[in-house]
C-alpha cells in the first residue's frame, strides 16, 4: 500500500485502516461511479444515485457533511485539487475509471490528513497503469440496457531498454439509467504515459483528457402530499422514472448584468460535462543509504458545467396553485383578469391537471459553469534509518520531510431558475396564463414555462495557493512500532464576487420577467487567509506476523471552502478530533480486520442550500458540534479451492450536539442525540463466489448483498430514508487464456432505495412526513455483457 505513508507499506504493517480494489476487483464490481466502488468500503456509506458522473455523496465514519467535504481523491499519490467539495464542483468530476486504474487504495482516517489537505476522513488514491518490461494490453467492449455502449482498451510496453509506454482510455454512450429522452451520457477519456529507467531515478510523464457527458439525476416526488399514503409511482416510477424531459432540453434562461437584459442558451443534454486536462511528472530518486526523493507534479486545466433540474417545493394541487396564481395576475394584469388556467408550454393547449393525479410541481432548473486551474507539487525527502544516530537501540527510522504547494485560479457563475411542469415521469413543461371574462387573454404569468428566472445568481471567482510543510516518522523496536505526523497548511485565497441586484425586463405580456435576478456589475473584492494544523500520533503490535494491533489519534482541521471568496459565506475552520484501534489478521486463504472508531466536532461549520419563503436559492451557514463511535470490520476467506466470500460491516452512532444558524446566531432546539442527517447506524454486504471449472476454463458466479439502514433527511429526524437492501450478480468465464465474457446485473430484485431527500429544503425540519414524500431514488435493474481480450 503506497496510501497515507511515505515510502508504501504493506496492509499488516500499516497502523491504520486501509482497504483497496485491485484491477479484478474494479472489474468484478463493474461500478457506475467512483463513488459506487467506495459503497463496500468499510465506515463508508454512499450515494451513487445520481449517475456516473461526479456530484455523488459519500459519508465516511459518521462525519456530518456529504459529497467528497471529508475525503479527498488523489491519482498517484497527488491530490486532484486541494478542496475536494466546491458545490457544483465535486472533486470525482476530474476522474473517470477505465482500464488504465490498476488499482484504487482507500485510507479511512488514520494519517491521511498528513498527507493530504482537507482529508480527515480519508483519502482515495486511483493508481494509474504504467509501461511495463514486455507488450501486453487489453480491449474491452460492453453493451446493456438502457442503450448502454462502452469501450475501453489499453496497450503498454517497452520503446527501448529505458523508455516504456503505457495508453489506454473509453468511450461510452448510452440513454440514461432513467432515459429523459435524449442521450443522456456520452463522451470518454484517453491518457497515457511514459515511463523513463535512468538508473537510480525513475521518471513518468503523463498526461489525460476526459471529455465527458452524464446526466445528474436529482430527487422526484414520490407521494402526494394532501395524503402521503397515496404513491405516486403511477405517474413517475421510481425506479426509472426522471424529472428530465425533452420538453425542456433546450430553454433561453434570462438575467441581467450591469443593467442590460442578457440570455443563456442552456441543453439539458449536456448534465455534467467535464473536460479536463491534465499533464504530470512522477520522479523517484533512490539516492543509496536509505535516502529517497520523490517529487510529484501536476497542472490541470478542467471546466465543469451543470444543466440540471434540482428539487425545490413538494408538489401542490392544480387548484391550489391557480389560486395563488390568480391574486398574482389580479396584481400584475389588473382587475379585468377573472381565471387563470394552465396550458402546456410548448403547444399552447389548455393542461387538466387531473390527468396527472390533480398535481404540478415547481423545479429548479439551474445552470452552473466552473473553470479551474491548479499547477501542484508535492516535493518528499525521506531517510530510512538502521543504524547510527537514529537506528540501533533507537529503534529502525523512517523519517520523511516533505512541502506541498498548489496555485489555484478558480471560477464560477451560477444562473437558477424555476420552472413549472406537470408530475410526471418526464413532465411537460406548463404556463399559467390569465383570461378576462370574456375568456380573451390578457397576459400570462409564467413564460415558456419559467416561474422565475434568475431566483439564484452567483458569479465569482478565487485565486490563490496551499502551502503545505509536513513531516512524519515511524519507529520499529522488533514487534513494537510507533509513527507521529505532523501537517501545518497556509490556505491563502483572493478574489471576490459580483453584487446580485433584480430588475424588470419589460415584458408587458408576462410577469416572469418583473423581478429577475441578475449582477449589478459591481464586484465586492475578498480574501481568506487560513492556518491549519493537522497531527497524529499511531502505535503497533504485531504479535505473530500474521496478525496486528493498532490505535491512532489524530487532531486535524478542515479549512472553509473557497466559496468564503466568491460567495457571501464567512464560514472558518472545523476542528476534527478523532481516534482509532483494531486488529488485522491475514493468513493463507483468510484475512479479517476488526476497528474501533470515534470523531468529535465542537465548532462544526458547514452550510445549507435551501429555497426561502419566497423561492429564491440560498445558503444557510450552520455551526454545531457532533460525536461519532462506532466499529467497522471487513472479511476475505477463501474455505476451500471452489468457494470465497467477502464481505464489510459498520455499525455506529453518528449524533447531533448541537446546531446555529450562523448568521441570526439562533440555535435549533431538541436536537441533542438525534441521528446526524443521512448517515445510516448499519451498513453491511456480502458477497459470496463459487468458483468452478467448465471444461477446464475458470467460471466464477458472485452475488453482492448489500443493505444501508435507516437514515433521516433532516437533522430533527422528523422524516426517515427506510432502510433497504440490493442484491447484484456477477459472472466471469476465461473462455481462453486470452477471452472473458463477463455478465454483471445490479440491483437484480428492481429494490425501491431511497437517498438525499429533498435536498433543497428538507435539511434542516424534514418533509412534514414521517417517510419522505420526495427522495432520490436508486436506480432499477441494470444489465450489462462484457466481452474482453487480453494479450
Amino acid at each position: 500500500m503506497v496510501t497515507g505513508t511515505p515510502l508504501g507499506r504493506t496492509r499488516l504493517d500499516a497502523p491504520f485502516a486501509i482497504s483497496a480494489f485491485s484491477e479484478a476487483a474494479i472489474a468484478k464490481a463493474a461500478p457506475l461511479s467512483t463513488a459506487d466502488l467506495l459503497k463496500t468500503v468499510p465506515g463508508f456509506s454512499a450515494e451513487p444515485s445520481g449517475g456516473q458522473g461526479g456530484g455523488q455523496n459519500l459519508y465516511v465514519r459518521g462525519l456530518p457533511a456529504g459529497g467528497w467535504f471529508y475525503v479527498q481523491l488523489q491519482e498517484d499519490g497527488l491530490t486532484l485539487f486541494d478542496e475536494p467539495q466546491e458545490s457544483f464542483f465535486n472533486i470525482d468530476t476530474l476522474y473517470s475509471l477505465d482500464l488504465m486504474t490498476q488499482r484504487v487504495e482507500v485510507v479511512r482516517g488514520g494519517t491521511s490528513p498528513i498527507f493530504a489537505n482537507n482529508a480527515p476522513g480519508g483519502t482515495v488514491n486511483a493508481i494509474t497503469r504504467r509501461g511495463t518490461a514486455t507488450p501486453e494490453g487489453q480491449v474491452k467492449v460492453t453493451g446493456g440496457n438502457h442503450g448502454f455502449a462502452r469501450g475501453d482498451a489499453y496497450v503498454a510496453g517497452p520503446i527501448s531498454d529505458t523508455v516504456r509506454y503505457s495508453l489506454g482510455g473509453f468511450y461510452r454512450r448510452d440513454d440514461g439509467y432513467r432515459e429523459p429522452g435524449f442521450t443522456a451520457d456520452r463522451g470518454g477519456q484517453i491518457r497515457g504515459s511514459l515511463s523513463f529507467l535512468l538508473g537510480d531515478v525513475l521518471l513518468d510523464v503523463d498526461a489525460k483528457y476526459l471529455n465527458d457527458r452524464t446526466a445528474f439525476y436529482n430527487p422526484i416526488p414520490l407521494a402526494d402530499p394532501r395524503n402521503p399514503s397515496t404513491s405516486l409511482s403511477g405517474l413517475i416510477d421510481p425506479l426509472n422514472g426522471t424529472l428530465l424531459s425533452n420538453a425542456f432540453r433546450n430553454t433561453v434562461q434570462r438575467s441581467s448584468f450591469c443593467g442590460q437584459a442578457t440570455t443563456r442558451d442552456a441543453d439539458l443534454a449536456d448534465g455534467i460535462h467535464s473536460r479536463v486536462f491534465e499533464t504530470g511528472a512522477f520522479l523517484t530518486w533512490d539516492a543509496g543509504d536509505g535516502l529517497t526523493l520523490t517529487n510529484k507534479a501536476r497542472f490541470t486545466d478542467a471546466r465543469a458545467g451543470y444543466d440540471a433540474v434540482f428539487s425545490g417545493a413538494a408538489p401542490a394541487a392544480g387548484s391550489t396553485y391557480l389560486a395563488s396564481a390568480l391574486a398574482r395576475a389580479q396584481a400584475g394584469f389588473g382587475a379585468a383578469v377573472t381565471r387563470v388556467g394552465f396550458v402546456d408550454a410548448n403547444g399552447g393547449a389548455a393542461f387538466d391537471p387531473a390527468t396527472t393525479g390533480g398535481l404540478v410541481l415547481e423545479s429548479g432548473l439551474w445552470n452552473t459553469r466552473t473553470n479551474l486551474r491548479t499547477i501542484a507539487n508535492d516535493l518528499r525527502l525521506t531517510k530510512q534509518f538502521d543504524s547510527g544516530p537514529l537506528g540501533g537501540a533507537l529503534g529502525t527510522h523512517s523519517l520523511s520531510f516533505g512541502v506541498y504547494y498548489n496555485h489555484f485560479d478558480f471560477d464560477q457563475d451560477r444562473l437558477q431558475n424555476t420552472i413549472l411542469t406537470n408530475v410526471k415521469n418526464r413532465p411537460d413543461l406548463l404556463d399559467v396564463v390569465a383570461y378576462n371574462a370574456a375568456g380573451q387573454v390578457v397576459g400570462s404569468v409564467t413564460e415558456n414555462g419559467f416561474v422565475r428566472y434568475g431566483n439564484g445568481v452567483t458569479r465569482g471567482n478565487a485565486k490563490g495557493f496551499y502551502l503545505s510543510p509536513y513531516i512524519a516518522d515511524s519507529v520499529t523496536f522488533g514487534k513494537l512500532g510507533f509513527d507521529a505526523g505532523l501537517r501545518y497548511t497556509y490556505y491563502d485565497a483572493s478574489g471576490g464576487v459580483f453584487a446580485n441586484t433584480t430588475r424588470n425586463l419589460g415584458n408587458a405580456a408576462t410577469l416572469a420577467d418583473d423581478n429577475v435576478g441578475g449582477l449589478s456589475g459591481a464586484f465586492a473584492a475578498r480574501s481568506d487567509h487560513r492556518r491549519a494544523l493537522q497531527w497524529t500520533v499511531g502505535t503497533e503490535y504485531k504479535f505473530v506476523p500474521e496478525a496486528q494491533l493498532f490505535a491512532r489519534y489524530t487532531a486535524s482541521e478542515r479549512l472553509p471552502r473557497l466559496q468564503n471568496v466568491y460567495q457571501t459565506q464567512n464560514l472558518g475552520l472545523t476542528s476534527i478530533a478523532q481516534a482509532e484501534g483494531g486488529i488485522r489478521t491475514a493468513f493463507k486463504g483468510f484475512s479479517a480486520g476488526l476497528v474501533g472508531f470515534w470523531s468529535k466536532f465542537d465548532n462544526l461549520t458547514t452550510s445549507a442550500i435551501v429555497l426561502d419563503a419566497s423561492g429564491n436559492v440560498v445558503t444557510v451557514p450552520l455551526a454545531g458540534g457532533t460525536r461519532t463511535y462506532g466499529v467497522e470490520a471487513d472479511l476475505n476467506w477463501r474455505p476451500a479451492r471452489f468457494f470465497g466470500i467477502t464481505g464489510t460491516a459498520t455499525a455506529q452512532r453518528p449524533e447531533t450536539k448541537s446546531l446555529v444558524n450562523v448568521t441570526t446566531g439562533a440555535a435549533y432546539t431538541g436536537l441533542e442525540g438525534k441521528q446526524l442527517s443521512r448517515i445510516p447506524r448499519y451498513i453491511f454486504s456480502a458477497s459470496p463466489t463459487v468458483y468452478v471449472d467448465v471444461a477446464g476454463r475458470a467460471i466464477e458466479l458472485s452475488a453482492q448483498v448489500y443493505h444501508l439502514a435507516r437514515r433521516y433527511v433532516d437533522y430533527t429526524n422528523a422524516t426517515a430514508l427506510p432502510a433497504f437492501t440490493t442484491l447484484d450478480l456477477n459472472l466471469l468465464a476465461r473462455i481462453t487464456d486470452r477471452i472473458e465474457v463477463q455478465g454483471h446485473v445490479s440491483n437484480l430484485t428492481n429494490t425501491v432505495g431511497l437517498t438525499e431527500g429533498n435536498a433543497r429544503v428538507d435539511q434542516l425540519s424534514g418533509q412534514g412526513t414521517a417517510e419522505a414524500i420526495y427522495a432520490r431514488p436508486i436506480f432499477g435493474r441494470i444489465a450489462t455483457v462484457s466481452l474482453s481480450y487480453r494479450w
